[in-house]
């Protein structure tokens, strides 16, 4: 009996004979589940001779017969094609998600170097030679190299302008309605490591918060892809802390360009990650709804954003000067020196100084801990290498995530999937390091 392939993905169709004969559709695996649902009701509701086994031959004698089956499918993949992304709509998704955080982060980052060099440098100054109190350590605590004064104001310049412009933007996208057209521009792509088209909600929202994004994946994330999307939040998601406090070091050494590489890398990196440990599982299907894109009311994002903001002010920003507290604590214990030698290894890969350790320990508690790397007023920052600037901000970035996210992920996936994710990205981490510093100096060898 003969054979006549049909490709369901470019509508190609081989001969058909005059005589007995069986029709196969080609490139199934190549649609969507929900494409293949479609395929199977279609089959059945047009009573076609047709089946998805290829295996099985579904004998047919006349060839009139087999041109309807054709056209009928035909029609089938003209009415699927009008529901599918065209490469226009994923490059105009993706093209919003970039202008969606772009935009703030360069507003951000002017408006901040513009306070920090005209108002907060001459503030600091200021108080630091005409408030002294004859106790050292309570000097320390306020001017010292981790002070409440002297680094805690980093932290509202840096990072408050980030979560305001950040929160607005994201804000705006979901009011407007474009959010459901992103998601399903982008689904074919998303699947392609493992996610799906709204996967990418949860990830927006971890340039946010990454805690506030792995409730949101825990919740709206089908049970085939959760452990994907929180993996891709935890990594590959720069929250808005982690922002401020990168676009901050990079403006010490006078190299903010620096930050556009390093959000590729890391967004690129977390979607490596996921791919790397996730095991093979089916995607599940997804009906999507577009929403008629509308003028977005100025007052429900500024309640939105309003929302953002008052959490950044009562509670991440009391967190970090608890932090400058701690670290003023422990520099005057033998504690900082300990943890030197737990990360002098790495450090010493980065050819960077022990005393940036007290940064990555406290990167793991919080983000924005990293600006301890600001100590001495960016002194030891400035003396380092372009390179070991880098990849000291990327390692202590994507080593872990915050405390709070950490807890998260383990309060909603348990003890042992939420550990062995921390794991796992400490291990992405530290061979994606090893592999950052290989290139570099591959690259430097030609200069």
């Amino acid at each position: 009996m003969l054979k006549v392939e049909y490709n369901i993905k470019n509508g190609t169709c081989s001969p058909i004979p005059d005589g007995e004969h069986y029709i196969v559709i080609k490139q199934l695996k190549k649609l969507s589940t929900e494409q293949k649902l479609q395929f199977k009701r279609y089959i059945i509701q047009k009573q076609l001779k047709l089946t998805l086994d290829e295996n099985f031959k579904q004998k047919i004698d006349d060839p009139d017969e087999s041109k309807y089956i054709i056209s009928e499918l035909d029609i089938l993949r003209q009415e699927q094609a009008k529901h599918i992304p065209k490469v226009k709509d994923m490059f105009l998704a993706f093209a919003l998600i970039i202008v969606m955080f772009m935009l703030p982060i360069y507003i951000s980052y002017y408006l901040s170097q513009y306070i920090q060099n005209h108002w907060a440098e001459q503030f600091l100054d200021y108080v630091i030679h005409t408030v002294q109190f004859d106790e050292k350590a309570l000097n320390d605590l306020l001017f010292g190299d981790y002070g409440l004064l002297s680094l805690g104001i980093y932290s509202i310049i840096w990072a408050l302008p980030v979560v305001v412009f950040i929160s607005i933007s994201t804000n705006i996208i979901s009011e407007s309605h474009l959010k459901s057209y992103i998601v399903w521009s982008i689904d074919p792509v998303m699947t392609k490591v493992g996610l799906t088209g709204y996967d990418i909600v949860p990830v927006i929202e971890g340039f946010g918060c990454n805690s506030a994004a792995v409730l949101r994946a825990n919740h709206d994330c089908s049970a085939c892809t959760k452990n994907n999307c929180i993996s891709m939040v935890s990594f590959g998601s720069s929250c808005s802390y982690q922002i401020g406090a990168t676009l901050s070091l990079f403006s010490v050494i006078n190299a903010p360009w620096l930050f556009i590489p390093y959000l590729i890398i890391v967004f690129i990196g977390g979607l490596i990650h996921i791919k790397l440990w996730s095991p093979k599982s089916m995607i599940p299907t997804h009906y999507f709804v577009l929403d008629k894109v509308r003028k977005p009311s100025i007052k429900a994002v500024w309640k939105q954003s309003k929302q953002t903001i008052l959490s950044f002010l009562a509670q991440a920003l009391p967190i970090f000067m608890m932090i400058c507290v701690c670290a003023s604590i422990l520099s005057m214990t033998p504690i900082l020196l300990w943890t030197a030698n737990i990360f002098n290894p790495i450090l010493q890969l980065m050819n960077a100084p022990q005393e940036m350790s007290t940064g990555i320990l406290f990167s793991m508690i919080r983000k924005d801990g990293m600006l301890l790397f600001n100590m001495n007023q960016g002194s030891l920052l400035q003396a380092m290498p372009l390179k070991s600037v880098f990849v000291l901000v990327l390692f202590s970035s994507t080593f872990s995530a915050c405390s709070v996210t950490i807890t998260m992920i383990i309060k909603n996936l348990g003890w042992k999937q939420g550990l062995g994710i921390v794991v796992k990205q400490m291990i992405t981490a530290t061979i994606c390091l090893c592999i950052t510093v290989l290139i570099m100096n591959f690259l430097e060898g030609f200069n």
